[in-house]
């Protein structure tokens, strides 16, 4: 009976959370999706923001890209994630000690607030034989 009712609420935490991504990169070879969730660091809750990267291509690839916070206009921080190689057809996600970014300058409000702009900058993909 436990079972049953865990299903329809494992799924339905599993779709609203898939709902909350926003595509903050695409190409004809990588989508880049964010999400913003609110995580415990160190007994303190602080926002996060998880990525989620789609290699839509059928071969190995080499991603590496800066990813710039802009809040009211402003750049607020950034990061340069680099040699992320993802399988062809295959998805990274953000998760605990995954692809995720907990910023340093702006509050989980100021995350979620439509006057945050994530960017993508100098980003680059090399095609490869095989992920090392």
């Amino acid at each position: 009976m436990r079972l049953i009712t865990f299903i329809p609420l494992f799924l339905l935490t599993f779709f609203v959370n898939a709902q909350d991504l926003k595509t903050v990169f695409e190409n004809d070879e990588i989508k880049i999706e964010s999400n913003i969730l609110e995580a415990k660091h160190k007994g303190a809750l602080i926002g996060e923001i998880r990525l989620v990267i789609t290699n839509k291509t059928d071969s190995y690839i080499i991603v590496g890209f800066e990813m710039n916070l802009f809040y009211e206009l402003t750049m607020a921080e950034g990061t340069l994630v680099q040699s992320l190689c993802i399988g062809p057809g295959k998805v990274k996600k953000g998760r605990i000690k995954g692809l995720f970014y907990q910023p340093q300058e702006l509050t989980y409000a100021q995350l979620q607030s439509d006057d945050l702009e994530i960017a993508i900058d100098e980003f680059k993909a090399t095609r490869v034989e095989k992920c090392k």
